[in-house]
């Protein structure tokens, strides 16, 4: 039997460079399950990039309210229920912390996005579980593209899961011609791909979101429980990912895929031949990579 390979490539592994900003905006979409989780870290690292930047803003976006059966797995209380998800974690963190995290109870639209893009970063934290959501975070990147032609100032983290498996995955670049120089300097990736042209099935809505639609999430939850754990596990790599983009500087990976039940976790490091291989199903983007220096 011949031995296992092994995959060298992080050592190749380029940083993820961002565009160079005063002000710095988190807008995570979703409070829920991995959303309510991460919004401990997302105020974490809010509060130490004001260090950072001169401005730093924070909000929250989610239509739901907390429901008794949402204890069990997301992070809320009995004395919260019947209050909106977002705007609970937002007056929490905002008390302990002194910060003015803002909490929109509604569902998220690229128009929500009003910030002078030029001059600050902003980074979405998709915390989603529908391709409908996910779609509205796509296009918030394609309307921003459209008036990029270097390195865009907006990225998307997205994180997302199923029973005991999930994903995390990093990208701000919906065109092929912003990703033909992402290699050009030494050392230094300045564009990826948007996780949805990595993962172009998230945009397709499944046969049973409709139904899920008409379902509280506390139905859900009773009627296909996920582990107790994976919400917690997917939004501490999606906190890790932001420290790495924001404040560290040393990201180089761009995508996280992890399996409980097998108890392995595998990242894709940001080199031209793992960013060509992950879009193989796109053959027009993959050529970008082929190439690269």
């Amino acid at each position: 039997m011949a031995p296992p390979s092994i995959d060298l490539s992080h050592l190749h592994a380029r940083t993820v460079f961002t565009r160079r900003c005063t002000s710095l905006h988190l807008i995570q979409v979703g409070c829920g399950g991995t959303g309510g989780m991460l919004a401990l870290h997302t105020a974490r690292i809010a509060r130490e990039a004001l260090h950072r930047y001169q401005s730093v803003s924070v909000t929250f976006i989610d239509p739901d309210i907390v429901e008794d059966k949402n204890i069990r797995r997301q992070n809320f209380c009995p004395s919260e229920v019947g209050l909106n998800k977002a705007e609970t974690l937002a007056y929490r963190l905002n008390a302990a912390w002194g910060l003015n995290i803002k909490a929109i109870p509604h569902r998220y639209t690229p128009d929500l996005l009003t910030d002078k893009v030029s001059d600050c970063l902003t980074i979405l934290l998709g915390c989603v579980d529908n391709a409908a959501a996910r779609r509205a975070l796509h296009q918030t990147l394609l309307k921003t593209n459209r008036f990029q032609n270097d390195i865009s100032s907006i990225w998307w983290i997205d994180g997302g899961n199923s029973k005991t498996t999930g994903q995390v995955l990093l990208g701000n670049a919906t065109t092929p011609d912003l990703l033909k120089n992402s290699f050009s300097l030494n050392n230094i990736c300045t564009n990826l791909p948007s996780p949805a042209l990595l993962h172009p099935e998230l945009l397709i809505s499944k046969p049973d979101e409709q139904v899920r639609r008409q379902r509280s999430c506390a139905e859900l939850a009773m009627a296909d429980p996920q582990s107790l754990t994976i919400n917690s596990i997917i939004a501490a790599h999606m906190a890790d990912y932001l420290l790495r983009l924001t404040l560290t500087n040393d990201l180089r990976r761009f995508a996280t895929y992890i399996d409980m039940g097998t108890g392995s976790i595998r990242s894709l490091a940001i080199t031209p031949d793992q960013l060509r291989q992950a879009l193989e199903h796109d053959r027009k983007l993959a050529r970008h990579f082929l190439n690269a220096a």
